[in-house]
């Protein structure tokens, strides 16, 4: 249940977008955005720079030294902090008391590991689903059918 003055984050590791709660009823209002296109860039195109690159010494290739973790991966990584350095801002600034997060699952966990203490106890839902490309109505709807856990 949300309660008004309350936001919720709908993310994943391009986008995020930001409302607060107008009302208990789950009026939402649009207000603030994050984006992160190197995640829609093609991966050829991509630098993540330092740590993971190996230069071959028999040819001026690069390439991954850690298979496990891929430039995506890496580029998600990388928003998941800039997300959440700026609920943590907002949160040291009470610009929020309590949360909903909504991302697509492999997202959620990367953000959840990048929050500090204080902005994580504020969270009052979690939601693993991809809501990213929803309109506002419609996330309004599902936040009200969906069952507080």
């Amino acid at each position: 249940m949300l309660t008004a003055g309350s936001w919720v984050v709908v993310a994943d590791a391009a986008q995020a977008r930001i409302f607060k709660a107008r009302s208990e009823a789950g009026d939402l209002e649009h207000f603030a955005s994050l984006d992160h296109p190197e995640q829609r860039a093609h991966t050829g195109d991509l630098r993540t720079g330092g740590k993971g690159e190996q230069h071959d010494s028999s040819n001026t290739s690069v390439h991954q030294s850690d298979p496990q973790t891929t430039t995506m991966e890496k580029h998600a990584d990388i928003f998941a902090r800039k997300l959440a350095d700026k609920l943590s801002k907002a949160r040291h600034e009470e610009q929020f008391e309590r949360m909903t997060l909504v991302a697509a699952p492999a997202f959620l966990g990367r953000l959840r590991d990048n929050l500090d203490e204080p902005t994580r106890a504020c969270i009052e839902q979690e939601i693993d689903k991809n809501w990213g490309q929803h309109k506002v109505e419609d996330i309004e709807d599902l936040l009200q059918k969906k069952p507080a856990e």
